[in-house]
């Protein structure tokens, strides 16, 4: 099943393979987490938000049509897991003041860095990270999925409901803005 493309297994589980799921699971556990980590910076919440997603896949199930990719279908589903949540918690309003910096992954280009290119590396990740929980919450949501998750404008223009130009400005704005905040960090280096 791993060689099949995403769509047919999905397909699959609709036709009643539990296996599918498994595999389904493996394919797209991780990336749901961290896009639901990177939306939330909770450890908790995204995995709470991560396992709504998964039974919605299953709950819907019947309902995926594969007339587009089955990971924009997923993400869409996250996307709305994630606005339905903090809707209901109010959480949204307070947005901006979120800043947690916990992050599961950081990744270093060099298989054996110095303690100064790990703490260099470091500090720009959390510099970016901070940057990018500081954009408007569409922009924000736009960007990660364009950058983290590699999807094209047309992909998350149908997770988030809005026209493809609308995203592509909502990139742009997100861009320039991350670009005015770091430019410091890229002219003079970290400090």
């Amino acid at each position: 099943m791993q060689k099949l493309g995403d769509e047919a297994v999905m397909l699959k589980y609709q036709d009643g393979d539990v296996s599918a799921m498994d595999e389904l699971l493996i394919r797209y556990k991780r990336p749901v987490y961290q896009f639901a980590f990177r939306l939330s910076r909770n450890e908790a919440e995204a995995k709470d938000i991560a396992q709504e997603v998964f039974l919605r896949v299953h709950q819907y199930r019947a309902a995926y049509r594969p007339t587009g990719k089955f990971s924009t279908w997923i993400f869409g589903i996250a996307h709305n897991v994630f606005v339905d949540r903090f809707r209901k918690a109010k959480w949204l309003i307070s947005w901006p003041k979120r800043h947690g910096l916990q992050e599961e992954d950081i990744e270093v280009e060099s298989p054996d860095p110095s303690p100064l290119e790990v703490a260099t590396q470091n500090d720009l990740q959390e510099t970016i990270k901070k940057c990018i929980q500081s954009l408007p919450f569409l922009q924000k949501e736009a960007i990660i999925l364009r950058e983290y998750e590699n999807l094209d404008y047309a992909e998350i223009a149908k997770i988030l409901k809005k026209p493809e130009g609308t995203i592509k400005t909502l990139i742009y704005r997100a861009r320039q803005r991350l670009k005015e905040k770091l430019l410091p960090y890229i002219e003079g280096g970290l400090q």
